[in-house]
């Protein structure tokens, strides 16, 4: 099992260092994309701030409150995006016969895919995140241990969910080759997460957290570190990872039995 687990990460360290050679050899673009990207997270700052001028609290949190929201929305959203992304190359895999490839070489054909970008962009992106949340935390009431040890545990739980939803696209992909409406109806989803899910009405609140649950993945870290979450939506949020996660790759599995190559 570690000589496996040695093997895989040799073939992601590989993978991630010809993804950041490939970057590097459009500096131009690459430093254009970074800037953009961090400039939305200004002006989604200062967007808060604009609202916060005119109203003491929203949905019953303060500023300091919503900012660490959006924090940590970004941190589960940009920490997927850096290991996860290679995903979106599904289509073009099984369409391209690079999954043919994959299936015949010495490591899972899931973790291959995943390695295929590993966006480098993304961790200089999540670098001013991490240093705004600190500095955040740091404007809060004293956080008990046992609430910044749900926080941690709960984003690590977040990032189990992402991943289960991008191996349910991939297994998708392999079946049908369509790709795009089905990531860009979860990534529009997403985008819900930035803010509380309390500030939703009703039906949609419960959708964020049954039925496609982004209010898991991003709200319910920052209620655990606010004090906000109960012991049972916890408890809740693991078993439904810990479902979502046996669920995708069983239907990964599946979808790869059916998969009959690009030349049938």
């Amino acid at each position: 099992m570690t000589a496996s687990l040695g093997k895989h990460f040799r073939v992601w360290r590989r993978m991630a260092w010809m993804s950041l050679g490939q970057q590097l050899s459009y500096g131009v673009g690459a430093a254009g994309f970074l800037l953009g990207k961090l400039i939305r997270l200004f002006f989604f700052f200062a967007y808060l701030v604009a609202i916060f001028k005119h109203t003491n609290s929203l949905a019953g949190y303060s500023l300091t409150d919503i900012a660490v929201f959006f924090l940590t929305f970004n941190l589960v959203d940009i920490v997927a995006q850096i290991f996860f992304r290679g995903i979106y190359s599904a289509r073009r895999a099984v369409e391209d016969g690079d999954l043919d490839y994959y299936l015949i070489q010495p490591c899972s054909p899931l973790m291959r895919m995943a390695a295929t970008m590993v966006d480098f962009l993304d961790i200089v992106t999540v670098l001013p995140v991490l240093g705004l949340l600190a500095a955040t935390w740091h404007r809060l009431p004293a956080v008990g241990v046992w609430h910044a040890a749900a926080y941690v545990l709960l984003i690590l739980n977040g990032l189990a969910i992402a991943f289960s939803i991008h191996v349910l696209v991939a297994g998708i992909a392999v079946r049908t080759q369509e790709l795009e409406n089905t990531i860009w109806i979860y990534r529009d989803l997403m985008f819900l997460g930035r803010f509380p899910i309390d500030i939703y009405a009703a039906p949609l609140r419960w959708t964020l957290v049954l039925l496609v649950p982004i209010g898991v993945m991003t709200s319910f870290p920052s209620q655990a570190l606010l004090g906000t979450l109960s012991l049972g939506w916890a408890c809740y949020a693991i078993a439904l990872a810990a479902a979502a996660l046996g669920a995708s790759l069983w239907f990964w599995r599946r979808s790869i039995d059916q998969y009959t190559s690009v030349s049938s």
